[in-house]
């Protein structure tokens, strides 16, 4: 995938002094600029490379390291550096601590600086720790008479008296860690720099470390540079922060402020529009309602499952469908199955049942069991730990030698069962892009619609299209899959008596929001009072969301798609839930902190409209864009 990540300022990054701050100026950076020439081509010898110099051919491209940045650090500051990998977040504190020289601009620094930039810089790893401390603690400036009568307190804080013997090529990254900080921090510098180090050892010892810069901070006023991928660490420990992105300063100011919108933007895929789009909502004052927003999320795709099925009042408590749990294929056929009987929708493994799921199984106690799956599934195994689960309970397999097979073998089922009927609409898709699957369940489920799958050739199409058409199947919704289009298109479009309405292929997220305007502009499903729940889920990990058609039966729950690190959904989500006003009152999202962090969650409920705010007539909510 192209790398599209924004890098322009985000409002004014040169920060105005403010009169009333008179403390003094630690560490000025004006306007600097750091190039490296990296060369065009490889030379293998010093002749290769005495040549090219003579024949000026000798070429190199230059690489902006850092491309014009400024700020300030004044007494007393704790002041974060954020940004993604490579762009240029140590070499800012290389310049700083006076390691490199930048090729434009200027740093001026105003007092004495202890710095943790490398791990291992000033060790050598083939003499002891005690060895080391002598020696690192030279090359800081400190002398022998200095460390002798500091060396038990650094040893004491490093907790390595049992290995200062010991060559330090034996030490993990975390106990050299441990030295280096110890050592320069020894003294009461004016200016500290930590370049990632307090995110290497063990949690106790970065705590100890964190501790100790706050004492230097609170009793000594000491001057504070931390390069961090710890967000929340920068924004416990910082007063203010910068964001470089690739080199290019992005925002500065208040730690807290900086923290959050990185956390949002920083690194993430798309326009700059769409980025403008969700700073806006990201700064606006607007405080979303609590109740509005919530998470449902398991241990895993299992352990959701079954959360998802307590308390749900769904079944005559005689039917548990199981899907295969690493299918999504399958999880859409089995919850169009389980729409047939109200049932309860679990998952299980290819080779086995979770423990999760034989709980759930154990309490919901059923006497028939639908297992739906493809080829890839050990039937006999399965089939053995579900008779184990329960004796009595009848077990039937719908499976197919791939989805297509799976997918018209639960559609015999539906036709052959006496006391179930499929409803009049069917979905077909092809089995390429998964998203329009996950947007499907919820209408799966409340609509008691079939599912078939088409693969790339044209024999699959022809078979599903002749066993719809033998059906009373009336109505066809066809997320397009391109990869099916050259074979399978007119067959499924050409269907007669049948009425076949396409869903362009635009991508995950317009066929996401196409579906659901078609379900509320037809009335498909019943309208909640108190509006539209949106059960939000990842397009990239859909598989926490496999079986939210069951469990959003009833109550008018639709899905909307969204990948926290593709700006460009984040921003149709968010269009989606302003153009939609009050008809649009809650949000479910379907992952852990993996998937949505707190500020992820609270950033689309900010999009809701609360009670007195203006909402368009039904008729004047514009389409999709």
């Amino acid at each position: 995938m192209p790398e599209n990540v924004n890098t322009s300022p985000l409002g004014d990054v040169i920060e105005q002094d403010s009169e009333l701050d008179t403390r003094p100026v630690m560490v000025n950076v004006d306007h600097v600029s750091m190039v490296f020439n990296m060369a065009n081509e490889q030379l293998n010898s010093l002749k290769e490379y005495a040549i090219a110099l003579a024949r000026r051919e000798l070429m190199f491209k230059e690489f902006r390291a850092l491309d014009d940045v400024s700020f300030t650090v004044r007494k007393g500051d704790v002041f974060g550096i954020l940004g993604t990998n490579g762009s240029g977040k140590s070499t800012m504190l290389k310049i700083i601590a006076g390691v490199l020289e930048p090729s434009e601009g200027t740093c001026t620094i105003n007092g004495n600086i202890a710095p943790l930039i490398e791990l291992g810089a000033g060790f050598d790893m083939e003499l002891t720790a005690r060895e080391n401390v002598y020696l690192n603690g030279a090359l800081l400036g400190y002398s022998r008479k200095f460390i002798d009568q500091h060396f038990d307190e650094i040893v004491e804080f490093a907790e390595v008296e049992k290995f200062l013997d010991m060559p330090m090529k034996n030490y993990s990254s975390g106990m050299v860690a441990r030295i280096a900080f110890a050592i320069a921090t020894v003294i009461v510098p004016e200016i500290l720099i930590v370049d990632e180090v307090l995110s290497v050892g063990d949690f106790m010892f970065q705590q100890k470390c964190e501790r100790r810069i706050t004492k230097l901070i609170k009793e000594h006023d000491v001057t504070v540079l931390i390069v961090s991928h710890n967000n929340a660490q920068i924004e416990r420990m910082c007063n203010r922060a910068i964001w470089i992105e690739k080199g290019h300063p992005r925002m500065i100011g208040d730690a807290k402020d900086v923290c959050r919108t990185y956390s949002i933007l920083g690194g993430h895929q798309g326009s700059s529009k769409s980025e403008q789009r969700v700073f806006k909502l990201l700064e606006s004052p607007k405080v979303p309602d609590p109740a509005s927003y919530t998470a449902i999320a398991g241990d895993d795709r299992y352990g959701t499952a079954a959360k998802l099925m307590e308390g749900r009042a769904l079944g005559r408590g005689d039917t548990i469908v199981l899907a295969q749990g690493d299918s999504v294929p399958a999880a859409a056929a089995a919850t169009s199955v389980a729409s047939l009987y109200e049932a309860p929708l679990l998952l299980f493994k290819p080779a086995s049942v979770p423990d999760i799921t034989a709980r759930a199984i154990r309490e919901f106690a059923p006497t028939r069991m639908l297992v739906v799956s493809e080829a890839s599934t050990d039937g006999a195994h399965i089939q053995s730990s579900l008779h184990a689960l329960c004796p009595d309970a009848a077990i039937e397999f719908l499976s197919g030698e791939d989805a297509v097979g799976m997918s018209l073998r639960v559609f015999e089922h539906g036709n052959r069962e006496s006391d179930v009927a499929w409803g009049d609409l069917a979905f077909v898709a092809g089995l390429g892009e998964m998203g329009h699957l996950i947007s499907a369940l919820p209408v799966l489920y409340g609509l008691c619609a079939p599912i078939l799958f088409i693969d790339e050739g044209e024999a699959s199409a022809t078979k599903v299209a002749a066993t719809i058409e033998a059906s009373s199947i009336e109505r066809v919704l066809y997320p397009n899959d391109a990869k099916c289009k050259p074979a399978g298109y007119d067959v499924i479009m050409g269907m007669k008596g049948v009425e076949v309405e396409e869903i362009a292929d635009s991508g995950p997220y317009n066929n996401n929001e196409w579906l659901n305007d078609w379900v509320m502009r037809n009335h498909a499903m019943p309208v909640p009072e108190d509006g539209y729940n949106l059960m939000v889920a990842s397009v990239w990990d859909p598989f926490d969301a496999l079986t939210c058609g069951v469990w959003a039966a009833g109550s008018g729950n639709l899905m909307l798609l969204e990948d926290t690190q593709d700006l460009d959904s984040v921003s149709h989500a968010i269009y989606y839930i302003q153009r939609y006003g009050a008809y649009v009152t809650g949000l479910t999202f379907f992952g852990d902190l993996d998937h949505y962090g707190k500020l992820d969650k609270s950033l689309l409920a900010k999009a809701i409209r609360l009670e007195g705010e203006d909402v368009p007539a039904w008729d004047e909510v514009p389409p999709v864009i």
